[in-house]
């Protein structure tokens, strides 16, 4: 009737169309239906199970159903942000070997800030809104390759655990509903409850079990008008093995009985499951839409995986200016390997650095506080010592310098940079920029670390860091081994290693301001310094030195590697 009424006409091929008036009134009352269920109040955006009261609402989503609404690029980006600043906190947690009820606290702490969902006030539903969009977000940017999926994964399972932990009874019951419901993805495996036959059967042995393991397990299952059984899953014992090996179930008859506490075994086994698979869905879905979401939001999407979330040092450190001629104790001191290799390979034979290696290196140096005028200096004195001329330096050289600084093109300040980007580079032939706990084979980075003078149990948890694939984590470790009582937080910048070691040597030095001023490696030397001591002749660092680059080091260098 209402196409008729709107001049419905017949289309070639006898297929019924829809003339203009129509699909205005009736399209576009689609479209706006469609733009309003972001941000209605009856939304659920906890995968489409059955609702809770809203007073037990659950604070936790299975994520099934994608979001819809319109979502503006700042708060694109923000969200995806402060869900990937919770995320990265939980692996380096991990990484460091933390211990459960310490890393329990740092998601907290973490959720709190980032990533909150309160149960009360106007902000309740804009947090779920936000917990929604952004875990969608790192979906689809973490879904690529296989690596990022499998740590999009892992850091999202421990997160939904977290959560599930610290849920009431009810909120559980109605995740697991949720799980099984068949309105949302089908559950691997069926949680249902025991009925009552098998109460009666069983619950001797159960309340035995059960009573032993917790007081308040015990009390759910002694109060008969609870019934208990409805508080107690029946699941194929295969599912479970980790919850046999801590014999917290009863086997029976091929099943295990599962308190509802203990069920988050199964539950995150459910989980785990499903997002593997839309992981994999979204992999498929984003590759069929690569050319068609290139320019808008192609690259945002594959920054977000290498996105640096801490400071930028673009503008110095705060503990002052660096002088050139305390520069060479300062990086021996307190730079990163990373830094300190490309610093040894300047300095020696051939006195030259591949493009990469001087932009990694030399906006280093801008982000530790050397000027522009200290470091056009240094970079031409070293390379004259490789055989360049004063000319030839000023015409392919000097401009790259005053760029980095911002002095020259677009007048850019560019940052120093971060761990992430230095890991994710691929230097390949005489290039030796990059991160050696990555590119370095491991004789040679052991090698490194023995010149370090680093204890032989350190160097085999460095190793294991490094097959594990936790490079910031190694360098962390290599950190607090040459900084002992020293703390630093999750290493995300060679910046940040070379501030928190000056401060650790400022700490302990005791001494004051002005005095510091007068000693320490961010000021002239206040008397000549001490000749500067041969360097050793092979070097995990860098190819042997010429005969003369020990002499041509600034002089008081090697007095401030002997203190350190």
């Amino acid at each position: 009737r209402e196409r008729r009424a709107h001049g419905g006409r017949e289309r070639k091929g006898g297929v019924k169309g829809h003339c203009p008036a129509f699909r205005r009134k009736h399209c576009g009352r689609r479209a706006k239906a469609a733009r309003m269920q972001f941000v209605s109040r009856r939304r659920e955006l906890d995968g489409g199970g059955p609702s809770l009261a809203s007073n037990k609402r659950a604070k936790i989503s299975i994520y099934e159903q994608p979001p819809d609404g319109e979502v503006s690029l700042e708060e694109f980006e923000q969200f995806a942000l402060d869900r990937m600043r919770v995320l990265k906190a939980i692996d380096s947690s991990k990484a460091k070997g933390v211990k459960p009820e310490e890393l329990s606290k740092i998601i907290e702490t973490s959720l709190n800030q980032y990533l909150p969902l309160r149960d009360k006030g106007e902000d309740v539903e804009e947090d779920r809104r936000k917990d929604h969009v952004s875990h969608f977000i790192l979906r689809i940017a973490y879904s690529r390759t296989e690596d990022l999926r499998r740590w999009f994964l892992r850091q999202e399972e421990q997160l939904f655990r977290h959560r599930f932990n610290n849920l009431d009874v009810d909120s559980r019951n109605h995740i697991m509903t949720m799980l099984n419901s068949k309105g949302g993805a089908n559950a691997e495996t069926e949680l249902k409850t025991m009925d009552q036959d098998e109460w009666d059967m069983y619950s001797g042995e159960l309340l035995q079990l059960f009573g032993n393991v917790a007081v308040a397990g015990s009390e759910i299952l002694k109060n008969v008008h609870r019934q208990p059984w409805q508080h107690i899953y029946k699941v194929p014992f295969e599912e479970v093995p980790d919850l046999i090996a801590q014999r917290k179930v009863l086997l029976k008859r091929g099943s295990a009985f599962v308190i509802s506490r203990d069920i988050v075994s199964v539950v995150m086994n459910n989980f785990r499951l499903r997002l593997s698979k839309q992981l994999t869905e979204n992999a498929r879905f984003f590759y069929s839409k690569a050319e068609e979401e290139s320019e808008r939001l192609g690259p945002l999407l594959h920054n977000l995986t290498n996105a640096y979330l801490g400071a930028d040092f673009s503008s110095g450190p705060v503990t002052g200016r660096i002088t050139l001629d305390k520069l060479p104790a300062a990086i021996n001191r307190s730079a990163p390997m990373c830094m300190r290799a490309l610093f040894q390979k300047m300095s020696g034979s051939p006195h030259h650095l591949k493009h990469d290696g001087r932009m990694q290196f030399g906006l280093f140096l801008k982000g530790i506080g050397v000027t522009l005028e200290d470091s056009l200096a240094w970079w031409r004195e070293e390379m004259m010592r490789g055989g360049k001329t004063a000319e030839q330096f000023d015409k392919a050289y000097a401009y790259n310098i005053r760029h980095n600084y911002g002095q020259e093109g677009k007048r850019t300040n560019y940052t120093p940079y971060s761990c992430m980007k230095i890991i994710s580079s691929t230097p390949v032939g005489e290039q030796c920029h990059g991160c050696p706990y990555k590119h370095w084979e491991e004789s040679r980075l052991v090698s490194a670390m023995n010149q370090m003078r680093l204890p032989s149990n350190v160097i085999h948890d460095v190793v294991d860091k490094v097959k594990g694939s936790h490079f910031q984590v190694a360098c962390q470790k290599v950190f607090e081994a040459t900084h002992p009582g020293g703390t630093t937080e999750s290493l995300n910048h060679p910046n940040q290693y070379f501030q928190d070691s000056i401060k650790y040597y400022e700490d302990k030095s005791g001494e004051s301001k002005g005095k510091e001023e007068g000693s320490s490696a961010f000021a002239p030397p206040s008397a000549p310094a001490a000749p500067a001591a041969p360097q050793p002749a092979a070097s995990a660092f860098a190819p042997p030195a010429a005969p003369g680059a020990a002499a041509a080091a600034p002089a008081g260098g090697s007095d401030k590697m002997e203190e350190a």
